[in-house]
């Protein structure tokens, strides 16, 4: 594939743990250097964001501070009121002229619900880079969240938008949208979305990966931790791919009975 018709995104889900804004904030920076350690060219010049105004600092500027910016980073219930208990954001970007090649990571925790994170590549309708969602740094972008995070799971996926808009008219002649799904694969339908997408390289901690057998034609590693790293290709997953999409599947329908998550299409029935 020249040019990518999905996107290349890792997310994960960390345990309910609370954790206070130093803690959170040494963990977040750890991350954040160890991104750019695998690739200084794409991870560089972070912007870490300021929660809620939603500005931003450079990263050495936000370094010695980032304690404090996790602590204005509360969560808020619906009268804007701070709850500490249900976590904090911390958020960093790279902007590049070239938006294909912009990142954004996101991560939810400290509280006493699960949390979740989000590194994505590119931007909302462009799809990134070729040359930045290879398999070998994206496998390591991959360990590095498991590295410095208390993982219930995480997972490299494909991504494509399966929700279309279509004109319609309406009565009276006025103009609107209607939304239809769509595959999410457009040569196999069968491939139901789920919150794991179509899975590259994905993670199960220790106490989710016991006792997992699975067929040879997946790669499996075992991390530090003792968790279990799945991985359909060690070329860049392409879901056209039909053999890449068989392995992709066998890990999707793992991380479902693993994780007790359920397809999109299954929430709907």
């Amino acid at each position: 594939m020249s040019k990518l018709a999905f996107e290349y995104n890792i997310r994960s889900e960390l345990p309910s743990r609370p954790e206070d804004p130093a803690a959170l904030g040494t963990r977040f920076l750890n991350t954040l250097d160890a991104l750019s350690r695998i690739d200084p060219k794409v991870f560089h010049d972070w912007e870490v964001v300021t929660y809620p105004a939603a500005a931003s600092l450079s990263l050495e500027t936000a370094r010695p501070r980032i304690a404090a910016i996790i602590k204005k980073a509360v969560y808020r219930d619906d009268l804007r009121q701070p709850r500490p208990d249900q976590g904090y954001t911390a958020g960093a970007l790279v902007i590049n002229d070239d938006k294909s090649r912009n990142i954004s990571l996101r991560i939810n925790a400290g509280g006493a619900k699960k949390g979740d994170s989000s590194l994505e590549m590119g931007e909302w309708n462009v799809f990134p880079d070729p040359a930045i969602v290879t398999y070998p740094p994206s496998r390591r972008r991959c360990s590095a969240i498991v590295a410095n995070w208390p993982l219930n799971w995480a997972c490299a996926f494909a991504f494509r938008s399966n929700t279309a808009r279509i004109p319609e008219t309406y009565a009276g002649g006025v103009q609107g949208y209607r939304l239809e799904s769509l595959p999410m694969v457009p040569n196999d339908p069968t491939f139901e979305d789920s919150a794991f997408h179509i899975p590259w390289i994905a993670y199960l901690s220790a106490p989710l990966a016991t006792g997992i057998t699975l067929p040879g034609e997946i790669i499996t590693e075992h991390t530090p931790d003792d968790g279990l790293l799945m991985i359909a290709s060690t070329d860049r997953l392409d879901p056209e791919n039909h053999e890449h999409l068989e392995r992709a599947r066998l890990i999707v329908n793992t991380m479902l009975s693993r994780t007790g998550y359920s397809t999109y299409a299954s929430h709907r029935e």
